[in-house]
């Protein structure tokens, strides 16, 4: 093989190298820019952070699949037996607007042919628990907070320092002609847009929490019971905000 040809070959061979490496990177970046957590005073403000920043959690509901043993009071005179519910967690992501718009609150994308739907059918309580150890697991370029990670001296997802929090409320399915929608449905395909890709035939529907309870843990002295009013008043402000007010 000639010299020449053998650098040519070289010469594309990097390129296609930097070109791969580039497209990874972009494939594995998080659309919205993650701007700093606010300080550890401002419980709302960090919940409102942790619900646009973080991508995904775990929703729980109450099993309609499951049933817990029966108990009760069996005598001589009457025979009482009471079903226990059972908790049931899933993975779920989701979006809270686009990277633009914060409205802390939580949309879903899904489907009826999932045990999360089908048991909010039964019973629409849930709860969706976001932890800020996941900050980093699906955006390459974010770095995880020391007091989340494993192999630190102190770091645990478990360390009240790495920040976890709980919204708990209704499970509520928005009306595909309604604005709201139309927003959720942008701020999710803009922020997971694999979804795009998803099964047609799925009948995927978009819902929201309705937030009626707030607990949070970012520090040490137990947990914060937040507001909601308290909740949706808070506005995180960006990176670009608090350099401008010093």
């Amino acid at each position: 093989m000639p010299p020449l040809f053998k650098y040519y070959c070289f010469c594309w061979l990097l390129l296609f190298q930097k070109y791969w490496l580039a497209l990874v990177a972009a494939e594995n970046s998080c659309a919205c820019q993650l701007q700093t957590r606010p300080d550890i005073s401002e419980k709302a403000q960090t919940a409102r952070w942790m619900v646009h920043s973080l991508d995904w959690g775990v929703l729980s509901t109450i099993s309609s699949r499951m049933k817990g043993d029966n108990v009760g009071v069996d005598d001589t005179t009457a025979t009482t037996t009471t079903s226990l519910p059972v908790p049931f967690g899933n993975v779920y992501s989701f979006v809270d607007g686009t990277c633009d718009k914060a409205t802390g609150i939580p949309y879903l994308l899904g489907t009826f042919m999932d045990q999360s739907f089908i048991d909010s059918v039964e019973n629409p309580f849930v709860s969706l628990t976001l932890s800020e150890a996941s900050l980093s697991s699906v955006c390459t370029e974010r770095e995880g907070l020391s007091a989340c990670m494993l192999g630190s001296k102190y770091g645990d997802p478990e360390n009240p320092v790495c920040a976890r929090l709980t919204l708990s409320g209704t499970l509520d399915v928005l009306k595909e002609d309604s604005e709201e929608y139309a927003f959720a449905h942008a701020a999710l395909f803009e922020r997971h847009s694999s979804m795009e890709g998803w099964p047609r035939d799925h009948k995927w529907v978009i819902a929201k929490i309705n937030i009626q309870d707030i607990w949070l843990i970012d520090f040490f002295g137990g947990a914060s019971i937040i507001d909601p009013a308290s909740y949706f008043s808070a506005t995180p402000m960006t990176d670009q905000e608090k350099s401008d007010n010093g």
